[in-house]
């Protein structure tokens, strides 16, 4: 049977493609992905806020509570360095602020916290770029490096 005629065969083989591209990626790049599966889910949540779709923003929502609580499930502020610890506060403020979109119907901290998402992904693509710059033939993926002014307005604003 082909896929045109069973739709489900197209999503299976769409969902067996991605699941292969997580398995082959590095743990960097996994944690890009991460954080452009939060921002997408953050986006939804603003259009069903600006649509009146209270459903749709909690499950969107919901999704991107999910990928911030498994991207803090990763860090150990207790065993890691400084870093470490900056990261678990960033991301715990997140899930807080978080909860104000379901409260408030807030469309403004979406707006909020996709901003610091795409932070945090320049950073993080930044370290991919210097780690596959140092492997012979690597390509370079970067993008520039957050000054600690941006990082630390960051932290503020996931705490605030």
């Amino acid at each position: 049977m082909s896929y045109t005629s069973n739709p489900n065969g197209a999503r299976d083989m769409a969902g067996q493609y991605l699941r292969q591209q997580i398995e082959q990626a590095s743990p960097i790049e996994q944690v890009l992905m991460l954080y452009d599966g939060a921002i997408r889910f953050l986006q939804q949540a603003k259009l069903a806020i600006e649509a009146g779709d209270i459903q749709a923003r909690c499950n969107a929502n919901r999704r991107a509570m999910e990928i911030v609580g498994y991207l803090s499930g990763l860090v150990d502020p207790t065993t890691g360095d400084e870093a470490a610890r900056r990261l678990f506060g960033i991301y715990n403020g997140m899930l807080k602020r978080m909860l104000e979109i379901d409260f408030q119907n807030s469309a403004a901290t979406c707006d909020d916290l996709m901003e610091g998402f795409r932070t945090l992904r320049v950073a993080t693509a930044a370290a991919l770029g210097q780690q596959q710059s140092a492997k012979p033939g690597g390509a370079v993926v970067s993008a520039p490096m957050p000054d600690a002014e941006v990082l630390e307005k960051l932290r503020r604003n996931a705490v605030a």
